[in-house]
């Protein structure tokens, strides 16, 4: 499961350990998993994204 965020920040990011670093720009939308999204919320580096009923995208 992943959850849709939009980076207000630009930077290189990676989800998980193992994967490339990639670079994403502000206001870009990326599905990451939960875990991530919360750490990139806290540090202010995104954002949750919703629905116009303001529910969580989720990815499966």
């Amino acid at each position: 499961m992943k959850v849709l965020i939009q980076y207000i920040q630009t930077g290189v990011y990676k989800d998980h350990p193992w994967e490339a670093s990639s670079v994403r720009l502000k206001g870009q939308l990326h599905a990451v998993t939960p875990s991530y999204a919360a750490q990139l919320i806290e540090q202010s580096k995104a954002q949750l994204h919703t629905d116009q009923t303001d529910s969580i995208v989720i990815i499966d």
